[in-house]
């Protein structure tokens, strides 16, 4: 194989490199690897990244922020101690063996010597790992590695087998394929292997709180050969001194079920793996891609505690969950109310996000520690998310920094401050939000919502098992509640009233209604006063007093025609999916441009009907007349395409 210029210089280069390791002071050579480890810690943003998201996704219930940032210090400056430990290797013998290496479990390997079976030794890249090579073959084991190569760098490759093979111990290549290590075993040798690589294959198994694929090989040639299996690992206890600890062979009930019993040896196995690991995690090889190849998903859902909101933010997450089900993902969700100390703290936490950036944000978040309410803190601090979706304004700097923290797709509905819109990886603006033109934008009519035909039925059924519809056309009324624009006065709703009554008697209507949480007692004791005794009305929900799960969906299912209150456009928007006819009855006053760009989107598009208040039963007549052609809001489309791509 011919190798480029650059490879034989590194390989010498390293060569000598080990070599002035060797010559030097034990000591001295390992405060040189601290201050490497360092030094990688402080230029390697990419890996300490990878690390740092690792060791969120295994310990943040267990470690705080600033605690995990320390684990990971520490780690590199094992990683770099190891290393130089590495390049000593040829300097060990037994004399450092007895000095430096306290062995506990030897008669271990001793007694699967004697009993003439072979044994697989599984290890996991902890600690200083490379040493146990060098022990087992200064203690005369008859030890073999069953090792990947370096592919992107032989001499690299090379070397290390040089390294691990100066005190008697043997390198298999994987390349070299399965069928050496079945005849290591048949010549009742030792075989070596580590179980934590990341891998494509294998079987999923959990592994610090993740389902990770864990390789199966040593599992399956233990028991088809009825190999013992025995589990070791090398911790540093402090400088030069280890404890190399081999634990007794693993014991599993066999079964008649042989895949059973490869999961549950892998599962024992990651038990025990996972259980030294917590105990000392500076120890462990955090950037490795142990956790790449995962079918599990965090979503972190944060919100504000608006109805509507939510409800976007289940929307999104429900197509997640669509789509994971389609390409075999399991999805694990939590939810968080953004509680802030108080509204300055919420202005402060957003400039603090806007002056931040996704990669010093890990580790840190002093802005969510300072400015949130402890128990919302915690709650976030204490979980790690693939994915941070958050749904209004006061949440889209903390989507910001949690999804930074946790090195997770962000995904905000609503317009962020605008210095934000950068930062995200997918966004949701409604049209009259006015969003920018981006590739990570994705334009909306209207506000997201959990309505489709399969749920619009299943909620008709539902209010059907309540009430009795008797007549072929019903009218569903969706009443809202007041807000800082916009209020339902008791004139307005004496007109709406009549104009409804009016076109249920000429046309043999029934009607559906039901408020919401927002509506005020003043309308709630009129509407209650004129239909609580409508033999017409067939459904009267007051939401404040007794609400009923299924009351707007059903309305929605049941109904042919439609008519809904102006102020909501989560109301509007769910009104417009459901394929149906839906009037909106014009406001009498000023409820705002962005609010008014909405409903003339809505009416240019053919979504909605918007009437004045006195000719609302007019309309209802012509649109029960004509029946013209429903267009149906469907906002859910490309926001479903997005998700995949996301996924």
């Amino acid at each position: 194989m011919k190798h480029s210029v650059i490879e034989y210089y590194l390989y010498i280069n390293l060569c000598l490199v080990a070599k002035l390791l060797q010559a030097l002071p034990l000591n001295f050579a390992l405060f040189i690897g601290r201050c490497l480890g360092i030094l990688i810690y402080c230029v390697d943003y990419r890996h300490r990244s990878i690390a740092y998201r690792n060791l969120r996704i295994s310990l943040a219930d267990r470690f705080s922020a600033p605690q995990l940032r320390m684990i990971l210090r520490r780690n590199y400056q094992n990683l770099g101690m190891s290393i130089i430990e590495t390049l000593r290797i040829p300097k060990i013998n037994r004399d450092y063996l007895t000095r430096y290496i306290n062995i506990k479990g030897k008669e271990n390997l001793d007694n699967a010597l004697r009993e003439k079976r072979g044994a697989i030794i599984l290890g996991a890249h902890f600690g200083s790992w490379e040493i146990c090579f060098a022990v087992a073959g200064i203690l005369r084991y008859p030890f073999y590695i069953f090792a990947e190569e370096q592919v992107r760098n032989p001499l690299l490759d090379r070397f290390l087998n040089q390294i691990r093979s100066v005190h008697g111990v043997n390198v298999l290549k994987v390349s070299q394929g399965i069928r050496q290590a079945i005849i290591t075993l048949q010549k009742k040798m030792f075989l070596g292997m580590v179980i934590d690589h990341g891998v494509r294959e294998g079987r999923l198994v959990n592994f610090l709180g993740r389902r990770v694929r864990t390789p199966t090989i040593a599992v399956r040639m233990g028991l088809k050969y009825n190999v013992p299996i025995l589990i070791s690992y090398i911790r540093r206890i402090c400088g030069p001194k280890h404890e190399l600890v081999i634990l007794p062979p693993l014991e599993i009930k066999r079964s008649d079920n042989f895949e059973n019993d490869v999961i549950d040896y892998l599962e024992t196995i990651n038990r025990i793996t996972e259980s030294y690991i917590i105990r000392y995690p500076e120890q462990y090889l955090w950037f490795y891609k142990r956790f790449k190849y995962s079918n599990q998903r965090n979503i972190l859902i944060l919100h504000d505690g608006r109805t509507g909101h939510l409800r976007q933010l289940q929307a999104v997450l429900n197509m997640i969950r669509e789509e994971a089900d389609r390409i075999g993902l399991e999805i694990h969700s939590k939810e968080v109310k953004i509680d802030f100390k108080n509204k300055i703290y919420s202005v402060l936490q957003t400039l603090s996000a806007l002056l931040a950036d996704r990669l010093h944000c890990q580790g840190c978040l002093w802005c969510l520690r300072r400015f949130l309410k402890q128990e919302v803190f915690k709650e976030l601090q204490s979980y790690f998310a693939d994915i941070v979706i958050s749904c209004g304004s006061i949440t889209a700097a903390v989507n910001f920094v949690i999804s930074a923290e946790n090195k997770a797709k962000s995904v905000v509905i609503m317009r962020p401050a605008t210095l934000l819109t950068k930062r995200f990886d997918l966004m949701i603006i409604p049209a009259h939000d006015n969003p920018p033109q981006k590739s990570n934008v994705i334009r909306t009519h209207g506000a997201l919502n959990l309505i489709s035909k399969k749920y619009i039925m299943s909620q008709a059924s539902s209010l059907s098992s309540r009430i009795r519809i008797e007549r072929d056309l019903v009218l569903g009324i969706l009443l809202g509640g007041d807000t800082k624009r916009f209020r339902i006065s008791l004139d307005l709703l004496g007109q709406l009233i009549a104009q409804v009554k009016l076109f249920a008697e000429r046309n043999d209507a029934e009607i559906l209604i039901s408020t919401s949480r927002r509506t005020n007692l003043e309308t709630e004791k009129l509407v209650k006063n004129e239909f609580s005794n409508y033999e017409r009305c067939k459904l009267l929900v007051i939401a404040n007093e007794r609400n009923i799960p299924e009351a707007v969906g059903g309305i929605l299912g049941l109904s042919k025609i439609v008519i809904v209150s102006p102020e909501s456009i989560s109301m509007i928007s769910e009104a417009a999916s459901a394929g149906r006819y839906v009037v909106v009855f014009k406001p009498q006053v000023n409820i705002g441009s962005r609010h008014a760009r909405f409903l003339n989107t809505f009416v240019k598009n053919r979504y909605i009907y918007l009437a004045d208040i006195n000719q609302l039963a007019s309309i209802l007549e012509e649109i029960n007349t004509y029946k013209p052609d429903i267009v149906t809001l469907q906002d859910n489309l490309p926001v479903k395409r997005a998700i995949k791509r996301l996924l």
